[in-house]
């Protein structure tokens, strides 16, 4: 349902990333690649990513959404936790675990995943069905599992830390 009353309309000629257009609207299109929607609180981020994770099914005419239109392959990443992950190979995000035999996370199994864990499994076990384009909401993301800063890098020395930070997993 569109929100009206103090409703601020979005203006793609404010923004960078390619300009579309469709059905006579103008809008902003996101190039391959890695792209961060950012801003304040209550600005509208996750009302925006919860429209492109179901932006390739059709919707009603008139909810609000019926122009927001995503890649077919696109999965929202959230941690989870609790949540149970059975040989799910988390190598590339975390390395040999405390009390775990060496290898532990090439073929990871638990049924009560960590929040960093579990978002590493849901994004591996995104590419493997096939998502192309994944998407990260940080008020459902792990924050450890995301970035490490100097400061906790300065505490926990990254030979003594087995999570690898997504962000330089991304960059690379």
């Amino acid at each position: 349902r569109p929100m009206v009353d103090g409703a601020v309309a979005f203006d793609s000629k404010k923004c960078g990333g390619l300009r579309v257009e469709l059905n006579g609207v103008t809008g902003l299109g996101l190039p391959l690649g890695l792209s961060l929607i950012c801003g304040g609180g209550f600005h509208g981020k996750s009302t925006l990513l919860q429209a492109l994770q179901v932006g390739c099914f059709d919707k009603v005419p008139g909810d609000g959404r019926e122009l927001c239109v995503s890649d077919p392959n696109c999965v929202k990443v959230r941690a989870e936790d609790g949540r149970s992950v059975q040989s799910v190979d988390i190598s590339s995000f975390i390395g040999d675990v405390p009390g775990r035999p060496a290898g532990f996370t090439r073929r990871f199994s638990t049924s009560d995943a960590s929040g960093s864990t579990s978002q590493a499994a849901a994004i591996c076990e995104a590419v493997e069905a096939g998502a192309t384009t994944l998407l990260f909401d940080e008020d459902t993301c792990a924050t450890n599992f995301m970035i490490r800063d100097e400061r906790m890098a300065r505490l926990v020395a990254d030979d003594r830390e087995p999570i690898v930070p997504f962000v330089r997993r991304a960059a690379a």
